[in-house]
């Protein structure tokens, strides 16, 4: 009984009745209709609908007698982790390439009855589909303009009989309306939504195949109804052209019509780089398979007539051996080098309580506490005069420090300090996903041997968590000797980095060749950025040191991901004792009491909606993704009452580019006589051969790192002048990136010198560095 006193008309089954697994509900009641009676083609003349397969035998079977027929396949339901781009390019484009390259439509055709091979070829038969639109619609559109009458299907259920059949294990509904207003309104959206992002699923070529074929056979049958059978050859030309034209026509089409965005080819472009990530997954995907069937094919009897379930102790014993882990005793040690957990849950963020959303495992891992503390203003002096203390060392010890070099032990600081928050950040600033590239998950420190790099690691993760034994060592993640070390090595990084923690993987000593060769950086570097950025979840960022004085060099996609801070000046020789014992003093007051009130003050920022996040800065046009850092640390020194330090940054550093704008002024100016000037095109020709080992420089590696370092703005070409034994360059652009007077530049009248008198000259490279 309901709450009213009436009788509750929802009714459960009774045990042994059979189930409905097609739940057909007509004008809102429940009733048994076959697939003749749904797609009444006695009644109704017309059919439009969007399906999500297309299956000939269905449509010989049960549309075949509709006077017009028009459907659009869709696709079948895609995962949830695609981005709004990758929807487009990795499922819609890559679904539609697909079926022509499979031959599919060829082999719908040759399905079809030979009456509906001739409605396709008089244009009464359409099948069409969406190369850049995922289409996860199911409804059919019926209708009788002679009788006025009309039936809308909405339904969950592909065009199949399997689908419509009640004896599948699946359950499907099938809503039935019949001369209802929900029908002009979906008309209207098939109309005005569907119809122009499709194309035709029938090629031009295949249509023209076919009607040659008829033609030939009408001529030898004497005009007799014949079927289309095409041969292999005929599919596999029929299957290229179409493929060539989707890819042209079709696409430009859509392009031009403002159906698909105007970087969409920018989005084909990029359609791989992180596909190394993807077909990791999907084999571990298949692996999984394989396991769960191996499991649920042991777990009955192996021999029996009549199978039965094996008893629970012999399937939790194969339960237990299935999913122990695969890895072996020396990968498992690896894993556990991670044990800095940290984890930021937004969802759980209370500012009126100080909750800030972060948790860490109690002592024994069994439940998780709340991470964060507001700390007294003594505290924060206190915090503030230690990291004073840690900086005044580098002061006192580093040949010839200066007040802007100390800025990036303090950027190192700043950054790891904001690196749990780093993902949430990354979402607050993107207006467009790619625009989160520009909040990097990797900060590298760029050192020469002796310049207390390491150090710097260990008093950022005392800062951080009160402790110094949380750094991984690259070169010892895996013993030398292992199989496949290198792309091992790169893998167990990967691993630290997705344990669902946001402390950042701290990593020492990163050996060159990871920056170096593509398939290393790129591969954890862009691919993982790709990652957060279009599929935004808690991914730790990782800090590392790495030996810049041994050629070091980024490749241009994993440097615009990465925060670079070069670090290579050296502690005095002469002082290393003194510096040494200092520093271990220093590092005795070191505690995270700042860090935990840090957190607490950026949780409230990113609770707050008025919180500016895209901050850029006025000279280098760049987002400053650390600004709400820096004011929190403002807000420090104005509580403590002292004086924001030299060593403060105003804005992110900009190293990499520094550096390499600095290799290539030296280059220059000691080898002039090398870049070849071409008038006609205004630009420099440099050989890079006179890079090599025979010239006193690095060989193969040099040549890498000086062409790495060239931005490709200013090449010829683009990257295509970037490339091979010669690089081109655009020359005023060099000129004026390397800050060096152009010597091919025409010379001015007098009256313009004149007036440009009163203007300051540029500097040039070495004028800048002797002053």
């Amino acid at each position: 009984m309901t709450a009213s006193g009436k009788k509750d008309k929802t009714t459960k089954k009774k045990v042994g009745e059979k189930l409905t697994r097609l739940h057909v509900v007509h004008n809102n009641q429940d009733e048994q209709m076959s697939i003749s009676e749904l797609f009444d083609s006695n009644r109704y003349s017309q059919l439009v609908g969007v399906c999500g397969t297309v299956d000939a035998n269905f449509i010989n079977t049960y549309l075949a007698d509709f006077v017009q027929l028009e459907l659009v396949i869709g696709n079948q339901q895609p995962e949830d982790n695609f981005s709004k781009v990758e929807l487009s390019t990795k499922v819609a484009l890559a679904e539609s390439m697909r079926q022509i390259a499979n031959k599919q439509p060829a082999k719908v055709f040759e399905g079809l009855t030979s009456q509906l091979q001739l409605a396709v070829l008089g244009g009464v038969l359409k099948l069409e589909m969406a190369p850049t639109q995922v289409i996860h619609s199911r409804f059919y559109l019926l209708s009788n303009p002679d009788k006025n009458e009309h039936r809308l299907i909405i339904t969950s259920a592909n065009l199949s009989k399997q689908a419509f059949t009640d004896n599948q294990n699946r359950y499907e509904e099938v809503l039935v309306f019949d001369n209802q207003p929900l029908y002009d309104n979906m008309m209207v959206h098939f109309k005005v939504d569907i119809k122009p992002v499709v194309v035709p699923f029938f090629s031009e070529e295949l249509l023209k195949a076919a009607q040659k074929q008829l033609t030939e056979m009408h001529k030898a049958n004497q005009g007799k109804d014949s079927l289309v059978i095409l041969d292999n050859q005929t599919t596999d030309a029929i299957a290229e052209d179409g493929l060539t034209d989707l890819l042209t026509k079709q696409l430009q089409r859509q392009i031009d019509d403002k159906i698909v965005q105007s970087n969409f080819t920018r989005d084909m472009r990029d359609v791989t780089m992180n596909r190394t990530a993807t077909k990791d997954e999907q084999r571990r995907r298949i692996q999984q398979d394989d396991l769960l069937l191996q499991l649920q094919k042991e777990s009955v009897s192996p021999r029996a007539t009549h199978p039965k379930l094996k008893n629970r102790q012999q399937i939790m014993k194969n339960v237990h051996n299935a999913l122990k882990s695969p890895l072996s005793a020396e990968d498992q040690a690896v894993e556990k080098k991670y044990k800095t957990f940290l984890y930021d849950r937004p969802l759980e963020r209370n500012i009126a309580r100080q909750t800030t959303g972060l948790f860490v495992p109690n002592d024994t891992s069994s439940y998780p506490l709340p991470f964060g503390k507001v700390a007294s203003t003594s505290e924060i002096r206190d915090a503030l005069h230690s990291i004073d203390s840690v900086m005044k060392g580098y002061q006192q010890f580093v040949v010839d420090y200066t007040p802007e070099y100390g800025k990036r032990f303090f950027e190192a600081i700043l950054y790891s300090f904001t690196a749990p928050f780093m993902w949430e950040i990354r979402q607050k600033a993107s207006l467009n996903a790619e625009d989160g590239n520009d909040v990097p998950n990797f900060l590298v420190l760029g050192a020469t041997a002796g310049s207390g790099k390491s150090t710097l690691l260990r008093i950022i993760n005392q800062l951080t968590w009160d402790t110094d034994q949380s750094l991984i060592d690259f070169g010892t993640i895996y013993p030398s000797g292992t199989n496949q070390r290198k792309a091992k090595t790169v893998q167990a990084l990967e691993s630290y980095m997705k344990q669902g923690s946001t402390y950042p993987v701290l990593v020492d000593e990163i050996e060159p060749y990871f920056f170096q060769q593509a398939q290393y950086s790129r591969h954890l570097v862009v691919d993982t950025m790709n990652q957060v950025v279009n599929h935004p979840q808690p991914i730790a960022p990782m800090i590392g040191t790495t030996n810049y004085s041994s050629g070091f060099t980024m490749v241009r996609e994993t440097a615009r991901r990465t925060y670079y801070l070069q670090i290579d000046k050296v502690i005095d020789e002469k002082k290393k004792g003194e510096a040494n014992k200092y520093i271990y003093n220093v590092r005795q007051t070191l505690n995270n009491r700042l860090f935990k009130d840090f957190v607490v003050r950026m949780a409230e920022k990113l609770e707050n909606d008025e919180t500016p996040w895209r901050i850029f800065n006025d000279q280098t046009g760049r987002l400053d993704f650390l600004a709400n850092t820096r004011l929190i640390f403002k807000q420090y020194y104005d509580m403590a009452g002292m004086e924001l330090p030299d060593y403060f940054a105003d804005a992110v550093c900009d190293d990499f580019r520094e550096s390499a704008r600095s290799k290539w002024a030296k280059l220059y100016v000691t080898q002039p006589e090398d870049f070849i000037y071409r008038k006609e095109k205004d630009s420099l020709l440099f050989d890079m051969a006179k890079l090599s080992s025979f010239n006193g420089f690095g060989g193969e590696n040099s040549m890498e790192e000086y062409r790495n370092a060239l931005p490709v703005e200013i090449c010829v070409d683009g990257m295509n002048g970037k490339t091979g034994k010669f690089v081109e360059i655009k020359c005023p652009d060099f000129f004026r990136w390397i800050g060096e007077p152009n010597p091919h530049e025409e010379k001015k009248p007098e009256t313009e010198k004149d007036d440009e008198q009163s203007t300051p000259k540029h500097k040039g490279f070495f004028a800048r560095l002797f002053g």
